[in-house]
C-alpha cells in the first residue's frame, strides 16, 4: 500500500481562524490547477481521497458524477479543484470521503481563544502574532508564486511540522475555573486526526495507490501515523511538484 499526502491551503473557506485570500476561479489560477493536477496525476493513483466527511459519501459520490457528466460546476476550493479533477484524469469511480469533524461539538477554537485572550493575554498574543505571521508569510507566496511553487514549499517537512507548536501551547490555556479548555480542543482535534486515519486505512487494499489532499495543519499527524503504523509505504509529494 503506497500512500502519498499533498498538504494544502485552503483555497476557499469560511472556518478558519486565520484564511489567506484566493480566487482560483482567473484564468491564470485556472492554469495553475491545471499544472498542479499534471504533477499528481503523474503519481498514478488509484484512488483519491479529500477532506470531505466520511458520512456525506454518498452525496459526494453524486457530486462527482454530476462533475463527470458535465451537469456540476466545481467549488472552488482544493478538495474538488485538485481531487475531483485528478479522480477524472485517472477515470476513478469515485473520491473518497474520509474527514470527520468533532472539534465544534462542545467547544470552538473561537471559544478557546476568546478564553485566552481573558485568563492568558500574554499566550493569547504569542498565539496572535504565530498564527498571524505564518498567514501573512502564505499570503505573499499566493500573490506572488505559482500554485505548484506554493505548495511545494508548503509541503517541506519544516513547514509541516511549523504549526505544531501553536497546537501545543493552546493546551496551556485554562478558563477562570482552571478548566483547561485549550487541551479539551486539541485533544478532538488529535482524536479527528486519528479519525481520518483510521477512515484511510480500513478502506486501502494491498496495491493500492492513494492520493490524500488535506488542510496542511492535518498533514503532519497524519505521516506520522501512517509511518509508526509500518504498514505503508509514503510518497513525498515534493518528488512530483519539483
Amino acid at each position: 500500500m503506497t500512500v502519498m499526502l499533498l498538504g494544502s491551503y485552503h483555497f476557499y473557506t469560511k472556518q478558519n481562524l486565520f484564511r489567506v485570500h484566493e480566487d482560483v476561479t482567473t484564468a491564470d489560477r485556472q492554469r495553475d490547477v491545471a499544472e498542479v493536477v499534471d504533477c499528481l496525476a503523474s503519481y498514478q493513483p488509484t484512488h483519491v481521497a479529500v477532506e470531505l466527511l466520511a458520512s456525506d459519501q454518498e452525496a459526494v459520490d453524486a457530486q462527482y458524477r454530476q462533475f463527470l457528466e458535465g451537469q456540476w460546476d466545481l467549488p472552488p476550493n482544493e478538495r474538488y479543484q485538485l481531487g475531483f479533477r485528478v479522480a477524472q484524469r485517472m477515470r476513478l469511480p469515485c473520491v473518497e470521503a474520509i474527514d470527520f469533524k468533532n472539534e465544534a461539538d462542545s467547544l470552538s477554537i473561537g471559544d478557546v481563544m476568546d478564553t485566552a485572550k481573558a485568563t492568558t493575554p500574554e499566550l493569547y498574543a504569542w498565539l496572535m502574532e504565530m498564527g498571524q505571521q505564518r498567514n501573512q508569510v502564505m499570503q505573499d507566496r499566493i500573490h506572488h508564486e505559482s500554485m505548484r511553487a506554493v505548495l511545494r514549499w508548503m509541503n517541506q517537512p519544516e513547514e509541516l511540522t511549523g504549526v505544531l507548536p501553536f497546537y501545543l501551547a493552546m493546551t496551556q490555556i485554562r478558563d477562570a475555573n482552571g478548566r483547561r479548555v485549550g487541551l479539551e480542543w486539541v485533544a478532538t482535534w488529535q482524536a479527528r486526526n486519528l479519525t481520518i486515519y483510521a477512515n484511510l486505512r480500513e478502506r486501502m487494499k494491498p496495491d493500492d495507490r492513494w492520493l490524500v489532499i488535506y488542510g496542511a495543519d492535518h498533514v503532519a499527524p497524519l505521516i506520522q501515523f501512517l509511518e509508526d503504523s509500518r504498514e505503508v509505504d509514503l510518497v513525498a509529494v515534493s518528488d512530483f511538484l519539483s
